[in-house]
């Protein structure tokens, strides 16, 4: 699996735990949010960095209690046709201000990484093979008709609208 970096943040390395295992003092974790609901005291204690594990069926609700906590939301897709964990992303930045990292992991495709993007997410773990198709995918639209929730880039009307204003400043100034 290659990590896949869409918006330039820096991803750390974590180590996923199982289920009935704490960490190791110091140590950066990715944890199941049941995991975390249940020992989130002595998880939170002994960590430098925690992460979470979350399905796209979770009601984003059930995270508010840990998005000032949590270092990174990692958001399994079980299908690629699955939109709800893009709802999630976008839930996470508008309605509780999520500044961390936001991972998609599981069935996510190369032609959904513009998609991903500007629904919030930061990078996508995705097989080798893809990491190339990923790549591509992310430079094949510069400009949207729509603009996203977060803020990566303007949409067309926006930049049109720059422009006449740049071009009626310059004729005044001619």
């Amino acid at each position: 699996m290659t990590l896949i970096n869409l918006s330039g943040i820096h991803s750390e390395t974590y180590r996923e735990l199982e289920n009935d295992e704490l960490p190791a003092t110091g140590e950066s974790v990715l944890v199941s949010l049941g995991q975390l609901q249940e020992n989130s005291t002595s998880i939170f204690e002994l960590t430098s960095s925690v992460g979470v594990i979350v399905n796209t069926e979770t009601p984003y609700a059930d995270l508010e209690e840990f998005v000032g906590r949590v270092a990174f939301v990692d958001i399994r897709f079980p299908v690629f046709g699955d939109g709800r964990g893009f709802s999630l992303a976008v839930r996470l930045r508008k309605d509780f201000g999520f500044k961390g990292e936001i991972r998609a992991s599981g069935h996510v495709l190369p032609d959904q990484a513009l998609f991903l993007l500007r629904a919030g997410f930061d990078s996508v773990d995705a097989p080798d093979e893809r990491h190339e198709a990923f790549e591509a995918a992310l430079k094949r639209f510069g400009a949207f008709y729509q603009t996203d929730m977060i803020g990566h880039g303007k949409s067309v009307a926006h930049l049109r609208h720059s422009a006449d204003k740049d071009k009626s400043a310059t004729q005044k100034a001619g």
